[in-house]
């Protein structure tokens, strides 16, 4: 499983159900590694994304604890078991990546199983947060593998480094 997260230099990564800022080229990155892969978020992930709208030509595996939700395009699905009988049957092959992209909770239950991280960190403390995932660089399981050149978008700094599990 695949870590993919925008984080701040405290590992924030929301406040009030939203990310804690949007960088186009970034969402674009993330579209292009995500597409015809899988993706694991909890609810309150998917009803944060655009018109609440499961992300297209990609399967799309929401994990809840409402036993009643439905979601079009998406797999529901309502506990861990469930969640990886849903990856066996979407990858018998193994040939698609499983990113889990959110939310914090969810990544806390599904953190030991993630071999690989795509993270893109921004060189910013924001005040306001509610949600944080672990500190992958503080993490002696994880080693850096790679890091691209500082980049800018509006008054953010940032650069993408990506992470494998020792």
């Amino acid at each position: 499983m695949i870590l993919m997260f925008a984080v701040d230099k405290n590992y924030s990564i929301g406040y009030k159900g939203d990310m804690l800022f949007h960088i186009s080229e970034d969402l674009k990155r993330f579209k292009k590694l995500t597409v015809g892969n899988i993706v694991i978020m909890g609810r309150k992930t998917l009803e944060s994304l655009p018109k609440a709208k499961a992300l297209k030509n990609r399967d799309n595996i929401v994990l809840t604890n409402n036993l009643s939700y439905e979601k079009e395009n998406a797999y529901v699905v309502h506990s861990i078991g469930e969640m990886d009988e849903k990856i066996k049957e979407l990858n018998p092959d193994g040939k698609k990546d499983v990113f889990l992209i959110g939310g914090g909770n969810l990544v806390k239950q599904l953190y030991d199983r993630c071999t690989y991280a795509y993270i893109t960190e921004i060189d910013k403390e924001f005040k306001k947060f509610d949600t944080q995932i672990p500190n992958i660089k503080e993490d002696p399981n994880w080693e850096k593998i790679k890091e691209s050149n500082i980049r800018k978008s509006d008054e953010l700094t940032y650069k993408y480094v990506e992470y494998k599990r020792k």
